[in-house]
């Protein structure tokens, strides 16, 4: 009989196994580990990491990462840091799509991660998605599904599994799943011609693994696609073809707590049809969880199956030569070059000088550092700012708190302003120094669009915005070359 603990992806916590961590993967069987930032300090601690647990417990794993690039990043140093999906979107080049997957597989291998969540293969559509946005390739569909299967054959060309996501397809969706449950009302002929494209060729491209999203499509099923029978069995299974591993979301997201116990939700998460169930938080939540589906008395034949899977990519270990940290440096530079462009010339002219009667604004983005993953820590992007900008005066904008304390004393000395704005639909301290340039100063602003491109609309006419389509240190660096004399 097939343990039905051998399907779960837990999160771990701290930067070492601790004696929790291995009763939890002795007591449950879990197969599968994800890694987050909470357990990743440098390359060499993280290979330490999975060397021990796997000792320890006398067995291999499947770890994964979230290593899309740009937006989710779980490595502060150590590995490439590339702008991520909407940089190569607006790239257009399969070539560097393949070699981003590449260069992330020779850099995660060695580390003994055999699973790169990605890429997201989400549509992005005009509307505001606070969950996907510059995550996602872009909105023309057949170009995301090139740079997707390339991306893939990339990573597994390499010896880095994929995992597409997030299955049929959340661009359109209007919510953040980690926060409550979207619904995607499009009509099905609709959807399947836009939205399900890239995940036709994924499955084509034949991509290790797929994630569904936690979303619900009224149009194919009233359940979301996580429980959805219909959409996991039918479509990805008979209408696609597709006989690869099938990874749930992490069930630990809003979406799900707020209406189901997550052991609740994972046995109905198995009996749709997945074969590995994430849970990345809740410790209690996956005791019970593999208790009950334990209990339950699951399909033998569907656990046997489950199981293969992901054992026969535990079992793909390719060796593949070093990783040039010089070469992923500057193939993350070149990205970053070409996704950057003037969304709008308003009365500010680029390049704007390097003086001290030029202003830069920059996100105080140590009040995200628990939220979010920067290069060289919190103060890593900062750091870099002000090198290419010295010269130049410079102040901080809030990015959670509304108070902008001395910001608008500071816009109103200076002659010039030039504003890193990351993402003013979803922060109330972006929103609030957007709404001051806007009010007091729009005609001597150039904003800089760092990590939502959706802010384009709520930059007065008269204001200058670049759009850079990322915050990685590559994606400053090329907004800051465009929008202003740069310092070398």
């Amino acid at each position: 009989m097939t343990d039905p603990g051998r399907l779960f992806m837990f999160g771990v916590y701290g930067f070492k196994p601790s004696r929790e961590t291995v009763g939890l993967f002795r007591q449950t069987g879990a197969t599968g580990v994800l890694l987050l930032a909470r357990n990743i300090d440098t390359p060499a601690q993280t290979r330490a990491y999975v060397e021990e647990l796997e000792q320890r417990l006398g067995r291999p794993l499947l770890f994964a990462v979230d290593h899309e690039g740009g937006w989710v990043l779980r490595f502060k140093a150590g590995v490439t840091a590339f702008p991520g999906n909407a940089a190569l979107g607006r790239a257009r080049d399969p070539k560097l799509a393949y070699a981003v997957g590449r260069q992330m597989a020779r850099e995660l291998a060695p580390l003994g991660i055999r699973m790169n969540l990605a890429p997201v293969l989400d549509v992005a559509t005009e509307v505001y998605n606070p969950g996907i946005g510059i995550r996602s390739f872009g909105s023309d569909a057949k170009l995301a599904a090139r740079l997707g299967a390339a991306f893939t054959r990339g990573l597994q060309d390499h010896g880095v599994s994929a995992c597409a996501k997030h299955f049929p397809g959340k661009g359109a969706a209007t919510a953040d799943a980690h926060v409550d449950l979207p619904t995607i009302r499009l009509p099905r002929a609709a959807f399947v011609k836009t939205h399900l494209a890239p995940f036709r060729a994924a499955a084509a491209a034949e991509v290790d693994a797929i994630m569904t999203s936690h979303v619900r499509f009224p149009a194919f099923d009233s359940v979301p696609a996580t429980f959805s029978k219909k959409i996991v069995r039918d479509m990805l299974r008979g209408e696609l073809g597709y006989d690869g591993l099938i990874v749930s979301d992490d069930l630990c997201m809003g979406a799900v707590t707020k209406r189901w116990p997550v052991a609740q939700a994972t046995l109905k998460c198995l009996d749709a049809g997945h074969d590995v169930l994430m849970i990345a938080h809740d410790v209690q939540g996956m005791r019970d969880a593999a208790d009950l589906l334990r209990q339950a008395g699951a399909d033998e034949a569907a656990l046997a199956g489950a199981d293969a899977r992901i054992q026969k990519l535990i079992a793909r270990r390719r060796a593949d030569r070093k990783p040039d940290a010089a070469e992923g440096a500057a193939l993350s530079r070149a990205i970053a070059r070409k996704a950057v462009v003037v969304a709008r010339r308003g009365a500010l002219r680029l390049p704007v000088p390097v003086d001290a009667e030029t202003l830069v604004v920059v996100p105080d983005f140590a009040q995200v550092r628990e939220r979010f993953t920067f290069e060289g820590g919190p103060r890593g992007p900062e750091a870099l700012v002000r090198r290419l900008t010295r010269g130049a005066a410079f102040a901080r904008a809030p990015i959670e708190s509304a108070e902008l304390g001395a910001l608008d004393a500071a816009v109103a000395r200076a002659r010039r302003v030039v504003f890193l704005c990351f993402e003013a639909r979803r922060f109330a301290g972006q929103a609030a120094a957007l709404r001051l340039l806007a009010r007091t100063a729009a005609g001597k602003t150039a904003t800089v669009l760092i990590r939502s491109s959706w802010d384009l609309d709520l930059c007065p006419k008269n204001m200058t915005v670049v759009d850079a389509a990322g915050y990685r240190l590559a994606s400053l660096e090329a907004a800051l070359s465009t929008s202003m004399e740069t310092r070398p």
